[in-house]
C-alpha cells in the first residue's frame, strides 16, 4: 500500500518532474520535500496544500489518505461532465419540439 511519500513521488513521475522542479514549482524551500521524501519524515501541511494548490487534479484526500486513485477521480469527473452534456442536450431537444 501506498503512503503519502509515495503518492507525492507518483505526482512527480506522472508530472515529469524532478523533485527540486517540483520544490520551485510549488514555492517551497529548496530540499524541503526532497529531505522528507528521503528520509520517510513528516511533510508540512503547507507543502500538501501547495501541491494539491498546483496539481488539482490529485485530490487531496488521494495525497493524504490514498482513499481514491488519481485515475479514479479522473474518470469520475469525466462521466459527470458528459452526464451534464447529454442532459443539457436532452433539455435543449425538449425545448425545440
Amino acid at each position: 500500500m501506498m503512503n503519502i511519500h509515495d503518492r507525492i513521488e507518483h505526482i512527480i513521475l506522472r508530472e515529469k518532474l524532478s523533485i527540486a522542479a517540483l520544490e520551485r514549482q510549488i514555492g517551497v524551500w529548496r530540499n524541503s520535500l526532497s529531505t522528507s521524501l528521503r528520509k520517510q519524515s513528516a511533510i508540512s501541511h503547507e507543502v500538501i496544500i501547495k501541491i494539491f494548490e498546483h496539481f488539482p487534479k490529485y485530490s487531496l484526500e488521494w495525497i493524504i489518505f490514498g482513499n481514491k486513485k488519481p485515475e479514479d477521480i479522473e474518470n469520475e469527473k469525466l462521466s459527470a461532465e458528459i452526464v451534464g452534456i447529454i442532459k443539457r442536450w436532452r433539455d435543449q431537444s425538449d425545448k425545440n419540439i
